[in-house]
């Protein structure tokens, strides 16, 4: 298991909110994958997964209303 810092995003269009609600966690993990599957069963598939370079991974979820962004970063 690896441990994570989780920066997590939530943009609401309709709210009319113009600042993401942004929340922190610190998390075990096996693999990012299980806990984005978790947190949003039914979108899963349709998030986009990004690594960067320094090992940074990022999943992206946009259906134009709501937008999700979750960034793992290995402590």
């Amino acid at each position: 298991m690896k441990e994570y810092e989780i920066v997590a995003k939530y943009y609401n269009a309709c709210g009319g909110t113009a600042h993401a609600q942004t929340s922190f966690d610190e998390a075990e993990l096996n693999d990012p994958d299980d806990y984005i599957r978790t947190k949003h069963p039914r979108e899963f598939r349709d998030f986009a997964k990004e690594v960067s370079p320094g090992g940074q991974i990022r999943y992206l979820f946009d259906n134009g209303h709501v937008m999700y962004s979750y960034e793992f970063t290995e402590l």
